[in-house]
């Protein structure tokens, strides 16, 4: 009933952009008490922006991106969806691993996973954070260009023209935010065209989005979903939307948000 009520508010506010306390109390027949709850597990998610007297969604225009702040957001989905990744990867495989915060934590399950077995696998990446993740395990192609500090990678036009050389067996990308179920999107055109040009030189590609990203759109479209992507996701992804994607014929894969360690409900 939770997750039904957080995925409704979500879709209206894919529509409206804002709500008011009393529009939500409507909406979902709740009392005060329970759409303050509710408006503030999904804010501690990153899924919207509490105003006064109610929330808006995140949009790139709300919020300059900061890859330490994205970090901290989804953590549970985001930690599932990378270690459902993770088990793709194959010995021998030459991987593109891109800049977001859900990739970070693929990289993450992925050192994991080469500490219990040891691959022959390359990794080309663009992102400090991803290198930093991995460096200590085994050995990585950073793809350099110009510094961004808030994201931790490197973008322009001398990481494209590394990319464009290269060719990949699988990529793993991540995504600012998806129209209407049918194109990904980033929140700048740079990260779209190297988004783009790595995406053509993959022989197998997985998206790897929360279900939160489904409800926002960011700026630049980088990609049409089509049958030759696997995207891997959350269970909290509403029913339309995966309608919309078998529809696509996408290999879609739903995981199970993983708890805190501690044990603790992140909802309470």
């Amino acid at each position: 009933m939770k997750a039904e009520c957080e995925q409704k508010l979500l879709s209206q506010l894919s529509v409206s952009r804002k709500i008011s306390l009393k529009e939500a109390m409507d909406l979902l027949d709740i009392s005060e008490s329970t759409a303050r709850r509710l408006f503030a597990r999904l804010e501690r998610a990153g899924c919207v922006i509490r105003t006064h007297g109610g929330i808006q969604s995140i949009t790139p225009e709300d919020l300059p991106y900061s890859f330490e702040a994205l970090a901290r957001t989804n953590v549970e989905k985001k930690t599932a969806i990378g270690r459902a990744a993770v088990d793709f990867v194959e010995d021998g495989d030459v991987l593109f691993c891109d800049s977001g915060t859900t990739i970070q934590c693929f990289c993450a399950a992925l050192a994991q996973r080469l500490q219990s077995q040891p691959l022959h696998i390359q990794v080309y990446t663009n992102s400090l954070a991803n290198l930093e993740m991995l460096a200590p395990y085994m050995s990585v192609h950073l793809v350099g260009g110009e510094y961004r500090a808030n994201r931790k990678d490197f973008c322009g036009a001398l990481t494209e023209k590394t990319l464009r050389s290269l060719s990949f067996t699988k990529s793993f990308f991540g995504a600012d935010g998806c129209v209407q179920g049918t194109r990904l999107t980033a929140t700048d055109r740079k990260t779209a065209k190297l988004n783009e040009i790595a995406l053509r030189n993959s022989q197998r590609t997985f998206m790897l989005v929360d279900s939160s990203k489904f409800t926002v759109s960011s700026q630049v479209a980088y990609t049409l979903i089509r049958g030759t992507h696997t995207i891997i996701t959350d269970s909290g992804i509403a029913e339309d939307t995966i309608a919309q994607l078998n529809s696509t014929h996408v290999q879609l894969i739903c995981v199970e948000p993983v708890p805190p360690a501690d044990g603790t409900d992140p909802s309470l």
